[in-house]
């Protein structure tokens, strides 16, 4: 027999149901439910109640869902102080699919907590590999920086409109262009205190100039990107990878039908974020591999932000690649592994793929 503890957190509270279930028989039984705090004694109150109804360390299984940050606290203290059991994060829209499979309609925290126990019971999930402090602060300041970006780009249009307004609005120019000097110098201390974090590991120097060997990347996209994964030590192929970040392609055809090929947008949208300026600068340079990628695109469905997007997927392709291998962007290389797909013929009578988007 297994214990199943399925957790529904939010920000102040999470609800908590635990579910016995016997693998031979393929029966569970809800052995209790509870809400707790989302705070350090909650999260220990939560864990001596599992125990109390029977669950031991090595045999409870604990599901949470992503919830934002506000799961972090728990999974840290989990992962801490209860290495025995197996801890697994699902995203939202796992857990919801799940949930609505199993013919539970209706939505709360407890019918969502008893999803996720009986997901955690049923699903192979994998276990959760926790997050290196390292890469938290760094996620924390790559974040800060691009929400104090985003504020004053707004500020900026607001200036902007009242420059070229019919009005005389000087007392509202001069407020609004303090606002922006001070994000200005918040920013730039941001992207010190980024640079120093990246400077002060040396054993990532090595390959985050790989890294910066790629055309279009820079130490703020590197940092990014990396605290956002990880390091990417959390994915185990480009795919994986390519799915957390958001370009996963989503193909919908039923019978004659045949719906518009899209990218999901089911995943990091701060890694989206982090590519777009990198593609931005390859495309503009019109020189490369990844550039030539972009203009064959456009040439073939004349469709620009698709061929964008595909030079992001692509750089984000690279990145991981040469960090795994430690190794420089080589564009003669990559011209070869292009021809070479474009040379071998698919099997008659198969489906073929889009040699373009193939992993160099």
């Amino acid at each position: 027999m297994i214990y199943s503890l399925g957790i529904d957190i939010a920000k102040d509270k999470f609800d908590a149901c635990l579910i016995a279930c016997r693998l031979t028989e393929q029966t569970q039984q809800v052995m209790a439910r509870k809400t707790f705090k989302n705070i350090s004694s909650g999260f220990k109150a939560c864990m001596r109640w599992a125990r109390r109804h029977g669950s031991s360390e090595k045999s409870l299984r604990v599901t949470i869902e992503a919830t934002g940050t506000y799961y972090e606290p728990l999974a840290l203290f989990i992962d801490e102080h209860h290495p025995g059991g197996h801890l697994a994060v699902v995203l939202p829209s796992k857990s919801k699919k799940y949930i609505q499979s199993r013919g539970l309609r209706s939505k709360t925290d407890k019918i969502d907590a008893r999803g996720l126990a009986l997901m955690g019971a049923e699903r192979k999930l994998p276990a959760w590999k926790g997050i290196d402090p390292f890469w938290r602060e760094l996620r924390a300041l790559t974040r800060t920086r691009g929400r104090l970006m985003d504020q004053r780009t707004a500020l900026r249009n607001q200036l902007h409109a009242l420059n070229h307004g019919g009005m005389n609005a000087a007392e509202s120019k001069e407020s609004l262009q303090a606002v922006i000097e001070a994000l200005n110098a918040e920013i730039d201390k941001l992207t010190s205190s980024i640079y120093s974090k990246l400077r002060a590991c040396k054993h990532l120097q090595q390959p985050i100039d790989c890294l910066k060997s790629i055309p279009g990347i820079g130490r703020l996209t590197i940092a990014a990107v990396l605290a956002e994964t990880n390091g990417f030590d959390a994915f185990e192929s480009i795919s994986q990878l390519i799915s957390f970040s958001g370009y996963d392609v989503v193909i919908q055809k039923s019978g004659k039908w045949t719906g518009k090929p899209k990218i999901s947008k089911q995943g990091s949208s701060y890694i989206r974020r982090a590519m777009f300026m990198p593609a931005s600068t390859v495309v503009r340079s019109g020189d490369g591999p990844t550039a030539e990628l972009y203009q064959r695109l456009v040439a073939k469905h004349n469709v620009k932000m698709k061929a964008h997007v595909a030079v992001q997927k692509k750089l984000l392709r690279y990145m991981y690649v040469l960090w795994n291998k430690k190794e420089s962007f080589d564009p003669d290389h990559i011209r070869s592994l292009q021809a070479h797909h474009k040379n071998v013929a698919p099997p008659e009578g198969e489906a073929t793929v889009d040699t373009s988007q193939a992993a160099a």
